[in-house]
This record gives structure tokens, sequence and C-alpha cells, in this order.
């Protein structure tokens, strides 16, 4: 029986998606969303997956192409959305739904890796600071602007102007520098402070971190606690699920 789970996490700025297959990985991939139709190409060669569970967070161009590209499958995809509790996960958000799927797979994915509280943080077009208490309940989090949206933002508003990228440095003696370094002080200040907020709520001497996105290498190496950088933690937050669906299948048909 093939039991191959097509993972697709669809957001603001890159689809990505990956096939698993008896506990591993077959392979992983991302495009960006003005390219979507290119995968099919690479879809026309797989063999139809059992579970096709898939996060969006973006435009519905998007969703209408990707929904597209799986209609050559009879399988019937599950568009994930944030739940009240799920594979060991309460959700502490006001209106749980309103939770973005992609945060909520990756608080599980967290979970499943710690199994205790942590801090867990998206580095990707908008960076997003979430926390997870001892029990596996979502107390809550934060959303800030990526490094690529912070420096849009700079630029389109004010006079400055840069023409090369800068580097970081305790204390910039040039413009370039100085906008890099405050990005990434803004940023990694916000992990402090929610970190601070965190150890103190649950009276906790060390937390772990788990970071991922595109600018977690970026930011891993300023942060000063344990931390670990997990590839597509959204992609393995929908695999979790994908596993708890098939054991609610299994129950249900036996």
């Amino acid at each position: 029986m093939n039991l191959t789970f097509l993972v697709i996490d669809s957001g603001n700025s890159f689809v990505k998606w990956g096939l698993f297959n008896n506990d591993h990985w077959s392979t992983q991939n991302s495009i960006s969303y003005d390219a979507v139709s290119d995968l099919e190409t690479e879809f026309s060669v797989f063999s139809e997956p059992y579970l096709i569970i898939i996060s969006h967070v973006a435009r519905d161009k998007t969703k209408n192409e990707i929904s597209k590209l799986i209609s050559r499958w009879t399988t019937q995809p599950i568009w994930h959305h944030s739940q009240s509790y799920q594979c060991g996960v309460s959700n502490g958000y006001t209106n749980p739904i309103k939770l973005g799927s992609d945060r909520w797979a990756a608080l599980i994915a967290a979970w499943n890796i710690e199994h205790k509280a942590c801090l867990v943080i998206n580095a990707g077009t908008a960076v997003t600071i979430d926390t997870l208490s001892d029990s596996g309940k979502f107390l809550g989090g934060i959303i800030l602007p990526g490094v690529q949206l912070m420096l849009n933002s700079l630029y389109s508003g004010t006079q400055l102007e840069s023409d090369e990228p800068g580097t970081y440095e305790n204390f910039p003696v040039n413009t370039q520098n100085a906008i890099h370094s405050g990005i990434i002080q803004s940023l990694v200040g916000a992990i402090d402070r929610m970190y601070s907020i965190l150890s103190t709520q649950l009276n906790h001497s060390s937390i772990n971190c788990i970071i991922s996105g595109g600018n977690a290498s970026l930011l891993s190496s300023f942060i000063k606690y344990p931390t670990k950088i997990i590839d597509n933690l959204v992609l393995e937050g929908l695999v979790v699920i994908a596993k708890d669906e098939l054991k609610r299948r299994e129950l249900t048909s036996s």
C-alpha cells in the first residue's frame, strides 16, 4: 500500500513541498509563488500520494494554481486549518481558527521535537516568535516584518540609499552596516524579549529555541540561548499531522 504523504507549505514568498514515505523524506523542494505552475512537470512523475496536506496562508491565485496541480490525482487534499487541539498541542489563541496554519503546523513540529516549553521562531518573509508551555499549550506569539520587508520599508519611506548589502557590526560606521545591524538587533531583540517573558512566566532558567525559515542561519548566531535550526519546520509539522490523520482513519475503519 502506498502511504506517501505530499505536504505543501504555501507561504508569502515561496511554496515549499515534500514527499514523505516510510518515515523519511523522499524529496523536498521550494519554488517562488509566482512560478507555481512550473511544478506540473515535477508532480507529473509522482505516483498518487495517499495523503495530501496543505498549509496555505498566501494569495487566492496561488491556492487555485495548487488546486489545479493536484487535481491530477483522485486523492482529496486536506487544506489544513488551525484547531483548538491537535497532536498534543492546545491552541491558546482567542479564536483558534484565526491562527495561521503555518504557525500552527510549526508549533506541532516543535512540540513533537521538544515535548517541553520552547520558543518557536520562523524567520521568513515575516518573522513569528511563538511560545509553547511545558504542557504543550500555545500561549501566544508575535509577528514582525522580516529582513527584506524591513529593508523595503526603510528604503521606500526615507531618502536612505544602498548599492550593496551591509554586514553586522556592534558599532556600525557606515550606512549599509548600520541598516543591516539595526535589522538584526531589532529581530534578535524581539527574540530576547519573548524568551525573557516566557522563562519568567514559566519560572524556567533555560528554554530551547527552535528556529526555521530562510533567515534562520542569519539570526541563529546572534541568539544566546540553546537553539536548534530545523529546515522546513512547517513541512515537518504537516507530516506529524498526516500521521495523526492516518491513525484516525485506521481507527475509523477497524
